[in-house]
């Protein structure tokens, strides 16, 4: 998407149209490096909580939620618990934040994780870290794409916190699923993670490649709103 006027036509532009859950759309559309403010910062601090929220929740579910059986590794269930209270941890900092800052936090979203895990029944150990492969970098590369938006330096600096945390949430699910040989790549350097070498704008799950190595070199590359956004949006009714 090039600009804000087809940013908001894939949202369903119109009167009463532009939220994602319960975020608005139309303030994360008129974000800008040239715009920086504190409605701005809470704008996009709202955005991160959003993404935040869906990690946590996605987490929480292997962890001692309605998926929890579906993993019987040790390490596998390790992750599922320790990355669920980082990602939970998230939360509670970006929504502190946001009050701190004269704002209100966005409402978490209804989650529909059946777009990826379809009715759960053939989830395991290989499945559950090959998602978390795919939502780790978007993550990453969300708070990238929104560093020189930001104007409060103290905002800045935790959201280059908690982006730290989710790269090496990456580097460690990466290693994790080499070791038990689901990482057929784990010598590709990328910087567009999930994204695949064969259709590296594409947002769409269904083109991803989730295989790369668990240390990186290469820059990441930052994601717009735009593209995070169409990526999560079949997730959050």
């Amino acid at each position: 998407m090039s600009n804000r006027r087809s940013f908001l036509k894939f949202a369903g532009a119109g009167a009463g149209a532009l939220t994602l859950g319960a975020l608005d759309l139309s303030a994360l559309a008129a974000t800008s490096p040239s715009t920086k403010s504190v409605q701005q910062d809470i704008a996009i601090l709202n955005y991160a909580l959003t993404l935040e929220y869906l990690e946590a929740e996605f987490y929480a579910a292997f962890d001692n939620g309605a998926l929890a059986g579906k993993l019987s590794n040790g390490r596998a269930k390790e992750y599922a618990k320790e990355l669920a209270a980082h990602e939970q941890a998230h939360v509670d900092a970006l929504f502190a934040t946001i009050q701190k800052l004269g704002g209100t936090p966005v409402t978490k979203p209804t989650f529909d994780f059946s777009p990826l895990i379809g009715d759960g029944s053939g989830l395991n150990d290989q499945k559950f870290l090959a998602l978390a492969a795919t939502l780790e970098p978007v993550g990453v590369r969300a708070y990238l794409g929104q560093a020189d938006r930001v104007q409060n330096g103290e905002v800045l600096t935790a959201a280059a916190s908690i982006l730290a945390v989710e790269a090496n949430h990456a580097s460690g699910i990466q290693e994790l699923r080499t070791q038990l040989g689901f990482n057929t790549k784990p010598t590709r350097q990328t910087a567009i993670a999930p994204q695949s070498d064969a259709s590296p704008t594409s947002t769409s799950v269904a083109d991803f490649d989730g295989d790369f190595s668990p240390t990186p070199t290469a820059f990441w590359k930052p994601l717009s709103m735009e593209e995070v956004l169409l990526i999560v949006k079949p997730l959050i009714k």
